[in-house]
């Protein structure tokens, strides 16, 4: 398979964001939080999931999918200790299986280093592309738009006093969106199960997108 064989789809944001409230309807699981990532992997996608002894220290990647599309390995110690990263590598992988399956088909890895001799013949740019949609899904169905836009204008309005104090001592307006930001990303990290960094970022994008609003 050649670079030019291998075409990530194309996919925005919105795209990706619709897709992750699609599959989540789809399976019965937009309701109730956190979102029960698991359960879909092995009981509605029928994927097994299987702890992988030292494979980020190894091979520097903390999870994949099998080229028959049926196994996700995960790094073996963040599967037993690192419970919220653990729940991101399967959404991530889930990410690939939905959007990337004809090209995992078709290139058909055998094993990790077939990985790594897949990620050596894709591009930079495709290869960044293809982890961004997965990353991007991942946070999307883990953190879902609708209930994120509630838990954080719910958190917003308790904060609201303290932005109004630390403003009013003149702190910068990227510095009080910053502050806001992992003040709620933080307060919401049990209600999604996932950690502060992924809530961080799923804010964040959802404030540039004007999903979420800061006023």
């Amino acid at each position: 398979m050649s670079q030019s064989d291998i075409i990530a789809p194309i996919l925005s944001y919105e795209d990706i964001n619709k897709l992750a409230e699609d599959f989540l309807r789809e399976h019965n699981r937009n309701e109730i939080l956190p979102v029960d990532i698991e359960a879909i992997a092995e009981f509605d996608l029928g994927l097994n999931i299987f702890p992988f002894p030292n494979l980020q220290e190894t091979f520097d990647i903390e999870g994949f999918i099998s080229g028959d599309l049926e196994v996700i390995y995960v790094d073996e110690f963040i599967y037993y200790q690192r419970p919220t990263r653990y729940r991101f590598t399967l959404a991530h992988e889930i990410g690939h299986y939905v959007f990337h399956s004809d090209l995992i088909a078709s290139f058909h890895p055998q094993s990790v280093a077939d990985w790594g001799k897949f990620i050596l013949a894709i591009d930079g740019e495709t290869y960044d592309w293809l982890e961004w949609q997965a990353y991007s899904f991942a946070a999307a169905v883990l953190v879902p738009r609708v209930s994120l836009k509630q838990n954080f204008h719910n958190e917003l309005e308790l904060l609201q006093p303290k932005i109004d104090f630390i403003r009013s001592k003149g702190l910068s307006a990227e510095s009080s969106k910053d502050y806001i930001v992992n003040a709620i990303a933080t307060k919401l990290i049990g209600i999604y199960d996932v950690s502060a960094g992924v809530l961080n970022k799923r804010i964040s994008k959802e404030i540039e997108k004007g999903y979420l609003l800061l006023e």
